[in-house]
This record gives C-alpha cells, sequence and structure tokens, in this order.
C-alpha cells in the first residue's frame, strides 16, 4: 500500500460535463475551472426590492387607515341613551343626524342608527304616529 501511486481524484467539470482524473484546477477539455462562481446578482432581485417596498408601504398605511380612520358613520351610545321620550321622527334625524334605516311594522315605525361605541352594534327608536314610544339597543 506505502508503495502503490495515489489515484487521482475524479473530476466533473461544470460546464462541459466531462469527468476526468487530475490535480489541476481547470478542466483539460474546455478549460474552464471546476469550482463555479458565485451566482452574481441578478436584475431580477432589484425588481423585487420596490415590490416590497410598495407592499411595506400599502401594509402600513392601509392599516394606519384602519387604525386612525373616525370615518364611520353612526351615533354614540350616550347620544342614543339621551334621546327624550315623545319626540317626533323629524326632531329624532335633526338631533342625532346621518343615516338611520327604517321599517314599519305592526303600526310602529323604527329607525336603525349604527352604533359606533359599545357593545351593540345598533339601536332601535320606534314611533307610534309621530311619537317616540321606545328606545333600545339591539344586541348582537
Amino acid at each position: 500500500m506505502e508503495g502503490q501511486p495515489t489515484e487521482r481524484p475524479l473530476k466533473v467539470c461544470p460546464h462541459c460535463s466531462v469527468a476526468s482524473r487530475t490535480d489541476a484546477d481547470t478542466c483539460p477539455n474546455c478549460g474552464k475551472s471546476y469550482v463555479r462562481g458565485r451566482p452574481t446578482l441578478r436584475w431580477s432581485w432589484w425588481l423585487a426590492i420596490p415590490i416590497v417596498a410598495a407592499a411595506f408601504a400599502i401594509g402600513y398605511f392601509g392599516i394606519s387607515e384602519l387604525v386612525d380612520g373616525d370615518d364611520t358613520e353612526g351615533i354614540s351610545r350616550e347620544q342614543a341613551e339621551s334621546v327624550p321620550g315623545g319626540i317626533s321622527p323629524d326632531e329624532l334625524s335633526e338631533r342625532l343626524g346621518g343615516e338611520s334605516e327604517t321599517v314599519s311594522t305592526g303600526g310602529l315605525t323604527c329607525a336603525s342608527y349604527t352604533v359606533t361605541d359599545g357593545p351593540d352594534p345598533a339601536w332601535l327608536f320606534c314611533f307610534q304616529g309621530d311619537k317616540l314610544v321606545r328606545s333600545d339597543p339591539i344586541p348582537e
């Protein structure tokens, strides 16, 4: 074993795919290096950077709009509770403003307002004729 010549390693060229037993750093067939060079940064990465930045900006400003946006239409729970009984639909509309859904059923005309705070999503004001007879929160 000590007297035997050492066998050269088998190397496969990454460029021309020829297998050779050699100690050289270059392929005897094509002359290129056996060691592959580090891949260069492709142009696609430069395209990805603005896309990621745009996604971040949209996410940041979209979330801040959801969190900071107090532009929801509706009334507060305190406003709903402060409406006195016996007022007319016109007085209610003047007092609360905004949009309401109106439903007529069983001789009552009821207006529903969205509540922007509190546990209940809406408040129902029911009129009999021209007089407020009922004012209750609508639970979820």
